[in-house]
């Protein structure tokens, strides 16, 4: 069954459209013109109208859908050509029958099952999808985490969270690489896909001999020879240094003391030279070459290396060695003083401090940053393989910190899809059982299908409705028929449009209780029936409201074939007929609906209402009228209206009331009265009068006036319940005159 048509962009409809909801039985009523054919056209073939949509309750393969409109007799039946026979399930046999009804009984319980079935395995399927997403999410978390860091292995599944979350789960499966920290990783990083790529050279220690800065001479204390007399005064009064630098002077004093200048006694200078011997003197020689040597080696250490601390190097901690310069230079500094100190003072004893144990850490620098240079180097030499193994151990890195939502994530959409295919193996067998309990009623179809049922069917209606002149009889062709009069004569190009409705509509009647097609009798279907009361008299009106309600019938008894009827006209009268319900009056059932299509300003509109809303044709008009007051047809609905109630129920002659008009008045309502004269001698519904507001307007004053003038405004006043008129500026009384002179002159032109 059909659940809801959806139309627009085609023919009046706009880019809004309509959508109309379906029950069982569904009436849509509306003028011509107003999109009825489109509505079952789209019924008829969807491919043809892209833009619009039909929503089914069911699959639709399962349905057949019969459209009865105006392109349905242009295609069955011609002037020429003979008609398609229908197939039709005999009565020959009752056993068969019973047979197919069984077995068709049995598949619509298959189709119920194959509809829960299909419902449940959407649920599952949507619990697989959310799962999904909310796995993929949590890997795409990961992603906008460590994309900063490590782009570069990602690349190729940075941009899409799908492709990334794919990419996620093979390497859980399959990913052998190593487990290093985040902070290794980013340095490889750095190294394979930043760094240089060209190799290093490794860098050379720092050579140093601390006999150097051990030397014993740093620590003697160098002082003169003991065994002479002057010796025992100078070790006690400890001036040694001062003796020794006072003899230096004594050279050039010419035997006056340096210090007291008195003549200086015969035997002092011997005795200094004596006690300042060659002992002392290669003492002073060995402190002053010891203190030369260590001052040129530390500071060639410090020149030599000092490009260590300026960061031009690669992977060397720059900081930690520049501090531990900043201490050699320090210590340097202060050995020298103390070096200075000792060469002033030789009896002095100094022991210098030792750079010893900063160079063996700068040192332990260099080593660690030359095995990074070997390893940088290396990776140079093999840089393909260096990289898709880094890659490998970044995303080990990945897949380890998302192991849990990867493990629950399997475990439960594991679990769904083997629901999932569990239900998908019995629904392949449903739709097995199914389709073979098809083949085995159209087999028995088959044996009872025939196209000389209908004929006689369509034979024996005609004859009950009393079309005696002309009948259908088998063609020459198998399978078709043809119209004959009662002499056997083809009456194809001599049928009356009346009588060529007529027939066709039995036709079709006939056609929805078979098919053209042999196998495809016995199939559900939806009837859609648009305006099949054309060019047909009342009798048959009749005639076809009562197959329609026949049909009716069959749909609300739950028919294994006939499931849901559309019905679209524009006739009051028809549309009473078929919508009568006993005992309800004007109520809406719980398996039908109500809707009236109109057409406002060249686009249609359709409104649903909750209770029959054709009650006869005059309070329609009103409707119309009150609805769409600047509609084109809007002066012919006065005409009708006024046609109706002062010549039918008022009694009254209009031209009477026109005198009580003033005369630039009379203009307009003698214009109005003549579409009543027009009308009642003319059909009218083809002509295209252009109008406007201000005709309407001005038509509809006159229309209200003849009603005030008559003594008959409360019947106006009824009919317009719900219209407020407020005082408007009149039109024109020139423009008004000129509209209708205007449209009175086509409206000649048109009965012409």
């Amino acid at each position: 069954m059909i659940n809801k048509i959806k139309v627009k962009e085609v023919a009046t409809y706009d880019t809004s459209g309509i959508e109309v909801n379906l029950r069982k039985i569904n009436y849509i009523f509306g003028s011509n013109g107003t999109g009825k054919t489109t509505v079952s056209e789209l019924l008829r073939n969807q491919g043809d109208f892209p833009s619009c949509n039909i929503e089914w309750e069911r699959d639709r393969l399962n349905y057949s859908v019969f459209v009865y409109n105006r392109n349905f007799v242009r295609e069955n039946f011609s002037m020429r050509n003979d008609i398609k026979g229908i197939f039709t399930l005999g009565k020959e046999s009752t056993d068969l029958l019973k047979k197919i009804e069984e077995i068709s009984e049995e598949i619509d319980r298959h189709e119920d099952k194959i509809e829960t079935l299909d419902g449940k395995i959407k649920e599952v399927g949507e619990r697989l999808t959310n799962l999904k997403a909310e796995f993929m999410n949590k890997c795409w978390e990961l992603k906008l985490k460590y994309d900063e860091h490590f782009k570069e292995a990602l690349t190729g599944v940075r941009n899409n969270k799908d492709n990334f979350m794919l990419k996620c789960v093979e390497e859980a499966k399959n990913n052998d690489g190593v487990l290093f920290s985040f902070d290794e990783l980013k340095k490889r990083i750095d190294s394979v896909f930043k760094g240089s790529q060209e190799k290093i050279n490794t860098i050379r220690t720092i050579e140093y001999n601390d006999s150097y800065e051990k030397a014993p001479i740093f620590e003697t204390k160098i002082i003169g020879k003991r065994d002479i007399d002057i010796a025992d005064l100078i070790s006690r009064l400890n001036i040694s240094d001062w003796v020794q630098q006072g003899h230096q002077h004594l050279k050039n004093t010419d035997g006056v003391c340096p210090f007291c200048q008195q003549e200086l006694p015969q035997n002092l200078e011997g005795k200094l030279e004596e006690y300042f011997d060659e002992t002392y003197t290669e003492q002073l020689q060995l402190l002053n070459s010891s203190s030369d040597k260590y001052i040129t080696e530390i500071q060639g250490i410090i020149n030599n290396h000092q490009l260590l601390s300026e960061g031009s190097i690669p992977f060397v901690n720059t900081e930690k060695v520049k501090n531990l310069f900043e201490l050699i230079i320090s210590t340097f500094k202060e050995n020298k003083l103390k070096l200075e100190r000792k060469r002033i003072e030789p009896s002095s004893s100094v022991t210098l401090s030792s750079i010893n144990g900063f160079i063996g850490e700068i040192n332990e620098e260099i080593g660690q940053a030359n095995s990074q240079i070997i390893e940088h180097n290396q990776i140079i030499d093999n840089l393909t393989e260096e990289k898709a193994k880094l890659i490998k151990d970044v995303w080990r890195y990945i897949i380890e910190e998302n192991e849990s939502d990867y493990a629950s994530f399997v475990d439960k959409s594991t679990r769904e899809g083997n629901t999932l295919e569990g239900m998908n193996k019995r629904l392949v067998e449903l739709n097995g059982h199914r389709d073979k309990l098809k083949k085995d009623v159209i087999q028995l179809q088959n044996q009872l299908t025939s196209v000389l049922p209908s004929i006689n069917e369509i034979n024996k209606l005609l004859k009950s409705f009393g079309f005696t002149n002309f009948k259908l009889a088998e063609s020459n062709e198998k399978g078709k028929y043809k119209i004959v009069r009662g002499d056997g004569v083809e009456a194809n190009e001599t049928l009356s449009e009346g009588e060529m409705t007529f027939i066709t509509f039995l036709y079709f009647y006939q056609l929805i209780n078979g098919s053209n097609e042999q196998d495809k009798v016995n199939t559900k279907r939806v009837i859609v029936i648009d305006d099949p009361i054309s060019s047909l008299d009342s009798n048959v009106l009749f005639i076809v409201s009562y197959l329609i309600n026949s049909l009716k019938k069959r749909i609300r008894g739950n028919d294994l074939v006939f499931k849901q009827l559309i019905v679209l006209t524009h006739n009051v009268y028809f549309h009473k007929e078929i919508t009568f319900n006993k005992g309800m009056s004007n109520k809406k059932q719980h398996d039908e609906t109500f809707w009236v299509l109109t057409k406002v300003n060249n686009v249609s509109r359709i409104k649903e209402y909750e209770e029959n809303p054709i009650k006869n044709s005059y309070e329609l008009l009103w409707k119309e009228l009150k609805e769409n007051p600047d509609s084109i047809t809007t002066p012919n609905i006065m005409r009708r209206i006024l046609e109706n109630y002062f010549k039918f129920f008022g009694n009254i002659d209009v031209s009477e009331i026109v005198e009580k008009f003033p005369d630039e008045d009379k203009i307009v309502c003698n214009s109005l009265l003549s579409w009543v004269n027009d009308g009642s001698h003319h059909v009218n519904d083809d002509l295209y009068v252009d109008s406007n507001q201000e005709a309407n307007r001005a038509y509809f004053d006159v229309f209200r006036k003849i009603f005030i003038n008559s003594d008959h405004e409360s019947h106006f006043k009824m009919m317009m319940e719900g219209v407020e008129f407020e005082k408007e500026e009149e039109p024109s009384k020139d423009i008004a005159r000129n509209e209708i002179q205007e449209a009175m002159r086509q409206a000649a032109v048109g009965r012409e």
